[in-house]
């Protein structure tokens, strides 16, 4: 089998940087998908929050976004004359949801503002307060969320490109394959995963570094 070497990182380091260029310009469609999510959460459940006395909404707010960020949770004994057992958990995760939706979708306070209307102005007011405060945290735990869907993170990386010129069997192939090496940190210490693809399972590679690297800049945006 005959062949002829490329190698290097530097050429494909820009091309990557290329990519991330297009994405952080491309729109995320943030609106839509927050309008989304609060069809599903529906109006019925909004009226739970309504239910909650004026003087304890911006304090029960803040303790379900201290739960989304891993810290401590609001208590039902500390509103089981607001909610029933039924309630409370339902009023707890559609709390969470408008939030996180929110914080995902990147929405502005006035955008926020349009879709609870339902709701009370005092209830609004302490909703969107609430949102103005605590945003950065909730972005950043949904990041590192993310990130820690994998332990393992990828230092630095090689490639060889390889074209093949012909083999045993085959007098003239001219096929082009990669070698790509990854080097991941891992919490044992560093590993190294060679991949060989062709054109077509590199562009799924690509295809799927640039969702999941879509799917980053949505959280960090």
């Amino acid at each position: 089998m005959n062949l002829m070497l490329i190698s290097g990182s530097n050429f494909h380091f820009e091309l990557y940087k290329r990519t991330l260029i297009t994405f952080h310009r491309s729109p995320l469609g943030g609106v839509d998908s927050f309008s989304s999510e609060m069809a599903e959460i529906g109006q019925e459940n909004l009226d739970l929050i309504e239910k909650c006395p004026a003087e304890l909404i911006s304090s029960f707010i803040h303790q379900v976004i201290d739960g989304v960020c891993g810290q401590t949770q609001p208590r039902f004994q500390d509103y089981s004359k607001v909610w029933s057992i039924e309630q409370w958990y339902t009023v707890v995760d559609c709390t969470e949801r408008l939030f996180k939706s929110a914080v995902k979708s990147n929405t502005s306070k006035q955008q926020f503002t349009k879709h609870i209307e339902g709701l009370s102005k005092d209830r609004q007011q302490s909703i969107i307060d609430c949102y103005s405060v605590r945003s950065n945290d909730i972005r950043r735990t949904l990041v590192q969320n993310t990130t820690a869907i994998s332990q393992a993170q990828m230092t630095d990386f090689d490639w060889k490109l390889k074209l093949v010129m012909s083999s045993d069997k085959i007098a003239s192939v001219q096929e082009p394959l990669v070698s790509v090496d990854l080097d991941l940190q891992e919490e044992k210490g560093q590993k190294v995963v060679s991949l060989e693809m062709n054109q077509t399972e590199l562009k799924k590679m690509i295809t799927s570094l640039e969702a999941a690297n879509k799917a980053v800049l949505q959280l960090k945006s």
